[in-house]
């Protein structure tokens, strides 16, 4: 029987606050604040004495994390950000697709998933939802013959709506269009297969339900992904070292790209929010991930009860199990905003989206929180 109260305590920011912002960036647990400051720690007092170590513990994570998203550590990296990881796919787009093409994505993604593309001019076309739901049908009624790939979200952010990966990837191999995931929103707590679910690229920033702040994402991409879209930009650690060398050091010689997923990787990255992410991880492993999804329906439904009984417009859909994520969203039309700012000076904290108010509930998170957040809502209706 897992302890909610003792799980509630590792979170300082429950004594002050009513927290319904994981959709934004989780707050950290007290074991993952003291192992960020130990690593931090051993910089001050160590410097760079402990990078080789601490590189193969970061190798460590990124095997781990692979065999979470069922795939080879060689198919995962860390990039700064889901942006970044965008950014690299619509650069190698440009170099490599020879020929008029366009990109199809959902009208509500959140614009990391869509900048990257819009911004190097490439032509972009969004479906619409019904209902606040996107279908595999509708998706590929949007894609056509010079759709090279689609990029939606695992959950959409303002509205929680959790997409049929397995359904879309499907349908999309059929037709030979590549299918890129923001996971963002609903990884680790929600289950991926990126093979099973035939996913080339995938990006998720962790610092929304990674329980270890800012920390950068990880990106992953097929062997077959990168033969045909190898990095489009470079740096030391993308490329090969030459003989014997780790190091590529030789000038106007031919590179060679590692063809490993780390050739996104150009440059030295921030090794510690990543070692204490590692601590994260094991935090959320203890406690299971089958545990936490029950735990975040039981909490989301109560919510859902007490919006109901006040006949409060739910816009997210939460009638089918598979749709549902961590994240519900409401209406109080024109009022929602002017109700995010009341709740916030309450020390209740929820966020506008869409201009509807999301609540993204997470482990810490109980009853008695909802309650406060109703109970807050009547008053300033």
């Amino acid at each position: 029987m897992t302890d909610w109260k003792k799980i509630r305590r590792d979170f300082p920011v429950t004594k002050t606050h009513a927290y319904f912002l994981s959709a934004a960036m989780s707050p950290l647990p007290l074991p993952v604040y003291e192992a960020l400051a130990g690593e931090y720690r051993k910089v001050m007092l160590d410097g760079d004495i402990h990078y080789g170590e601490d590189v193969h513990k970061c190798n460590l994570l990124s095997a781990d994390l692979a065999h979470l998203v069922g795939t080879e550590a060689d198919n995962l990296t860390f990039v700064a950000s889901t942006s970044t990881a965008m950014s690299l796919i619509a650069l190698a787009f440009q170099d490599r697709v020879h020929k008029p093409f366009n990109v199809v994505s959902l009208e509500e993604e959140f614009p990391s998933s869509t900048i990257s593309f819009e911004h190097r001019g490439i032509e972009m076309r969004y479906v619409r939802p019904v209902d606040a739901r996107y279908t595999a049908d509708s998706i590929m009624a949007v894609a056509d013959k010079e759709t090279v790939a689609v990029v939606a979200s695992f959950v959409q952010y303002a509205t929680g709506f959790r997409l049929d990966l397995e359904a879309v990837g499907h349908g999309l191999k059929d037709r030979g269009i590549l299918f890129i995931v923001n996971a963002t929103q609903g990884f680790p707590y929600f289950p991926i297969d990126v093979e099973a679910m035939n996913i080339d690229a995938l990006s998720c920033s962790f610092h929304k339900w990674g329980l270890a702040g800012h920390l950068g994402a990880m990106f992953y991409t097929s062997a077959a992904f990168r033969t045909r879209f190898p990095t489009p930009v470079a740096g030391w650690l993308s490329v090969k070292g030459e003989g014997g060398d780790s190091i590529h050091t030789a000038k106007n010689a031919p590179l060679r790209l590692r063809p490993t997923a780390k050739q996104y990787m150009a440059g030295t990255y921030n090794l510690q929010p990543l070692l204490a992410f590692r601590v994260a991880l094991d935090y959320m492993k203890r406690i299971g991930f089958e545990n936490i999804r029950r735990r975040l329906f039981e909490l989301t439904d109560y919510l859902l009860a007490g919006l109901c009984r006040r006949g409060i417009r739910v816009v997210s859909p939460v009638d089918r199990p598979e749709e549902r994520s961590a994240i519900i969203a409401f209406s109080l039309g024109e009022r929602s905003g002017p109700c995010v700012e009341a709740l916030a000076a309450k020390n209740i904290h929820v966020s506008l989206r869409l201009g509807l108010i999301r609540a993204a509930l997470n482990i810490f998170n109980d009853e008695r929180d909802i309650d406060r957040l109703l109970e807050a809502i009547d008053g300033f209706r």
